[in-house]
């Protein structure tokens, strides 16, 4: 991808609302060229959502630790009949590290012990598997979004990175699950308290950026 392609898909995406910008990545500019990768946090689920209402189709992720508890797998299966998501693939492993890639495509995840004495840090590595694609969505969100300048749209090794939730914040999150009826993951569900909502000053996925 060029520099000059680059400037052009952030002058198309700045000020789209979230959801129209991965419609304008998904229909127009990279039709079947787009992937996603998701965790099971609220950030991810607000992408999914977005997502399987644009087309349920795109290619999705999973991304998790080695260690997956029985009910995180339930949560994630019930996600996926929610948003009607029909092309998914979960990994707990990452592709061989060859040495060949002058660059690395990965998530890192944190993973907590089963007795609860603490977490780790695991990588996946994915180069392999996104090399079909053209465009990720980067939406696992164990990580805290690399810089903070303006940009959603960013290219590293020749594929289109976004992050579409770049300026989010909990509150828009937990707004955006509770007005669309999304669940929470199951240790997370116990300790959220229902969002105040007012219609008049709600933000819209428009916020999302």
């Amino acid at each position: 991808m060029t520099m000059e392609t680059l400037q052009e898909l952030r002058r198309l995406t700045t000020e789209l609302p979230s959801s129209q910008m991965l419609e304008l990545l998904i229909k127009e500019k990279f039709p079947k060229g787009v992937v996603v990768t998701a965790s099971l946090k609220s950030p991810s689920v607000v992408v999914l959502k977005m997502i399987s209402e644009i087309d349920p189709s795109t290619p999705v992720i999973f991304c998790h630790p080695q260690q997956v508890f029985p009910e995180s797998k339930k949560y994630r299966e019930e996600l996926i009949k929610l948003l009607g998501l029909s092309n998914v693939k979960v990994m707990t492993r990452g592709d061989p590290l060859t040495g060949k890639h002058a660059f690395e495509r990965y998530e890192r995840l944190l993973s907590e012990a089963t007795n609860s004495a603490g977490s780790s840090q695991e990588t996946i590595h994915l180069h392999d598997t996104l090399s079909p694609y053209k465009c990720w969505i980067k939406a696992v969100y164990h990580e805290k979004p690399v810089g903070t300048g303006p940009h959603r749209v960013n290219v590293h090794g020749g594929m289109v990175i976004v992050d579409a939730l770049r300026r989010r914040t909990t509150e828009m999150v937990d707004r955006f699950m509770q007005e669309h009826g999304l669940p929470h993951h199951p240790k997370i569900r116990r300790h959220k308290k229902p969002v105040q909502i007012n219609p008049s000053s709600t933000p819209d996925v428009g916020s999302y950026y």
